[in-house]
């Protein structure tokens, strides 16, 4: 005869846990859904305060290159003038940090990967491919875009979870 074993106290007896019906499913997006529309918000908010940044960005970036700067130094005054533009409108609107000296210097050492990036793109499609330099950085804008989320969330206001 086999011996029959008295639940343990940490268990949950099968009548104490709700019917299958009602439990939800192991996904991901059920398990916190107020994370996942934080997380849209954030996104739309980045995207909202980027076009902005963008406008301004490449506002300069074109008006110095009208006015005979060669594309590289252009790039280079219009990502110094729009830093500080673009770390106000960024910390504030999107991820609502006021930040301090280490996130502004992790913010300018993120805008100085996204310049050398964007210059080395930038060059070759000028001296490779022949694009003209507003045709050139307007290419270049989407990886700038993605580097600058990628570095702007996950390192420059990087949350402890």
């Amino acid at each position: 005869m086999k011996k029959r074993r008295k639940p343990s106290s940490n268990r949950s007896r099968r009548s104490d846990r709700q019917p299958k019906s009602n439990r939800r499913a192991i996904n991901p997006v059920n398990l916190q859904p107020e994370q996942s529309r934080d997380r849209i918000k954030l996104i739309a908010r980045f995207i909202g305060v980027g076009l902005l940044n963008t406008i301004v960005g490449y506002g300069i970036y074109g008006i110095l290159i009208a006015l005979n700067m060669p594309y590289l130094v252009a790039l280079l005054m219009s990502t110094i003038m729009g830093v500080i533009f673009n770390y106000f409108s960024i910390g504030r609107l999107v991820f609502k940090l006021r930040g301090g000296l280490i996130v502004f210097g992790k913010f300018i050492a993120a805008y100085g990967l996204v310049y050398g990036i964007n210059a080395t793109a930038l060059d070759a499609l000028i001296e490779h491919f022949q694009f003209n330099p507003y045709i050139g950085q307007a290419l270049c804008i989407p990886l700038s875009v993605i580097i600058s989320w990628l570095l702007m969330n996950y390192w420059v206001y990087k949350k402890d979870k």
